[in-house]
């Protein structure tokens, strides 16, 4: 059954827009791409607010017509002086919005289909913001943030591009015993391309500076590296994500 979307009063969705900064259980949305991707992948969105409905609908109209019902239901116009205090640092889209957070587990990321991406210790949220609509994008199952920040914080969500509700986000402190085949991104592994990932493995991906932690490699059943010219040390984290899920994507 499709859902069914309803305008709410301006207030309660000032105030639900308000509360996704600080509530667990709540999503910020910000710009126009995030809602539209939270809408094509199943999140409960609560409300939108605007300071410009009609450019906003025209945008959508033109980009993604296909959430245009459910953002015309649902978008309040809201006056300058409530937006700038809502979003001061502006927006490239005029929209912002608030959905309910999944109750996703470890345990849901590991049980989803398809490939699973592991990030040891990320502490850049645009960076990883920026692996999550990657791994959405390469058809990943779901992405696990070890010992890092919470994947469903606004800059991320934003980063993402509201991606997060494409893939299974948790975080934990250490990585749970998993069937999966685990295999490590590292220098000294097979070069990427004589080494092909297993359609279900967990891909452990380190940090720029020190990479992987020691014994979180240790697990690897297989390690892969990225071939780089000679001087070259690392890649940007999302980057090194893309090159391994994409390079043998067509099989």
């Amino acid at each position: 059954m499709a859902a069914v979307y309803e305008p709410i009063p301006a207030e309660a969705a000032i105030a639900g827009v308000r509360a996704a900064g600080t509530d667990d259980e709540l999503v910020r949305l910000e710009g126009m791409h995030a809602v539209k991707h939270a809408l094509r992948f199943g999140a409960e969105v609560q409300a939108v607010v605007t300071p410009d409905r009609a450019r906003l609908l025209a945008l959508l109209e033109e980009f993604a017509d296909d959430v245009l019902p459910a953002v015309t239901a649902m978008a309040v116009e809201v006056p300058r002086h409530v937006w700038d205090e809502l979003a001061p640092r502006g927006l490239p889209s005029p929209a912002l919005a608030v959905a309910r957070r999944p109750a996703v587990t470890v345990a849901d990321v590991l049980a989803s289909p398809g490939r699973i991406v592991a990030l040891d210790r990320p502490r850049h949220l645009g960076n990883l913001g920026a692996t999550i609509r990657i791994a959405a994008a390469a058809g990943a199952g779901g992405v696990l943030v070890l010992d890092g920040p919470d994947p469903w914080h606004p800059t991320v969500v934003r980063a993402a591009a509201g991606l997060s509700f494409a893939v299974t986000c948790a975080a934990t402190s250490s990585l749970p015993p998993t069937d999966r085949p685990i295999v490590g991104l590292d220098p000294g592994g097979d070069a990427l391309g004589r080494a092909r990932l297993p359609d279900d493995a967990l891909l452990l991906v380190g940090t720029e500076r020190s990479g992987l932690d020691p014994q979180l490699l240790g697990r690897a059943e297989l390690r892969v590296a990225i071939p780089m010219r000679a001087g070259v040390s690392s890649l940007n984290l999302a980057t090194a994500v893309a090159v391994a899920l994409y390079h043998d994507l067509g099989g």
